[in-house]
């Protein structure tokens, strides 16, 4: 069976498996939300079925339960059935649970051909939309290409701690990951400067374990400080800064939802962008930094960041203005009532929402 995964929950299953379908929910892939919602069994495993993963309870954008029938394994009896109707409810350990299932399963495969083809489709579709920005060689960067670099670098079992906002949702889609708890990120809660502290305890807890944190620059300026104890306590962390002079996803959502923005671009007086000067401010606190300059810079400074094992800042310049991930799912972000576009497609998707 395909697997997707919730924004928590990737990492969970190897990324690189024929049979792994993407992520749910509103920053999630085209591919994981068309294969969920239209499945005729869900599998749930640990999942609490969140707004932010299902889509808003939009019916047939992530899941379709009902029609689709649910199977919820979960040990917290309470979650069960919580926000979708279940089927099948399994309050129990979900290792020992699956183990159990995979077991009594027939030995015989059935023909999946069909099924198998159109996931094949589908992951060919998405990759060769993703491509575009993940592979561009524009300068200042989309906020996807550091990521392709960064994962050739990188060891297979290594950690990324995800920053909030427009980086988390572009780690989700774009940044593949092989092994359990090799993704860290705060959730849908995408709580601004959590990734910085959270990345020192990553490689606190996972010493032999390469550990990169990437976060734009306004999630970086909320805990830049704590970067010192990388240096007073040698622990050796990659933090790699998106620059894109603002909050870029804070900016989005303003646009969005009421057609402006305010206080989201860090800007002079005369309207140009600004930023610190991230590789001196790395410097100033001890680090080994770099700026990269250009595309043709870029895989190898972040190399060599990588085998340096010590605490290393890069600052990436990232373009304000294709800077996100994809948004293939809703998220019921309510509309004012001034701000006239978009009314339509809102009250749309609003008559799709379940409330269970």
């Amino acid at each position: 069976m395909p697997v997707v995964t919730t924004w928590n929950g990737k990492g969970a299953f190897p990324e690189d498996h024929e049979l792994f379908a993407g992520s749910v929910g509103q920053t999630g892939t085209p591919t994981g939300n068309a294969i969920a919602a239209s499945a005729d069994v869900v599998i749930a495993v640990g999942c609490r079925f969140t707004d932010w993963s299902a889509s808003s309870y939009a019916k047939g954008v992530s899941f379709s339960i009902p029609d689709s029938r649910l199977i919820h394994i979960d040990v917290d009896p309470q979650e069960i059935g919580k926000n979708y109707p279940a089927t099948v409810g399994i309050a129990a350990d979900a290792k020992v649970t699956v183990e159990q299932i995979a077991d009594a399963l027939p030995k015989a495969r059935p023909d999946r051909s069909v099924y198998e083809a159109e996931l094949s489709e589908r992951n060919a579709a998405w990759e060769a939309q993703l491509s575009k920005r993940r592979d561009s060689d524009r300068f200042p960067f989309t906020c996807q290409r550091p990521l392709g670099a960064l994962r050739k670098v990188l060891p297979r079992d290594a950690i990324i701690v995800a920053g909030s906002g427009n980086t988390q949702g572009a780690v989700k889609q774009t940044f593949p990951v092989y092994e359990p708890r090799t993704h860290l990120t705060s959730g849908g809660f995408s709580s601004m400067g959590w990734a910085v502290p959270a990345a020192i305890g990553a490689k606190l807890g996972a010493p032999d374990r390469t550990v990169v944190c990437v976060l734009g620059d306004g999630d970086f300026l909320m805990t830049a400080q704590e970067i010192g104890l990388c240096v007073t306590n040698d622990i050796p962390v990659v933090f790699v800064v998106q620059d894109n002079s603002g909050f870029m996803s804070i900016r989005g959502g303003q646009r969005k939802q009421t057609n402006r923005h305010i206080g989201t671009e860090f800007n002079r007086p005369d309207g140009t962008p600004y930023s610190p000067d991230f590789k001196a401010l790395g410097e100033a606190f001890g680090l080994v930094s770099f700026r990269v300059e250009s595309d043709a810079e870029l895989e190898e400074t972040l190399r060599k960041a990588v085998a340096l094992e010590e605490p290393v800042l890069v600052s990436v310049p990232t373009s304000r203005d294709a800077a996100g991930p994809w948004v293939p799912g809703w998220w019921d972000f309510p509309i004012p009532a001034y701000a006239q576009e978009g009314q339509e497609e809102y009250r749309a998707y609003r008559g799709t929402e379940q409330h269970l």
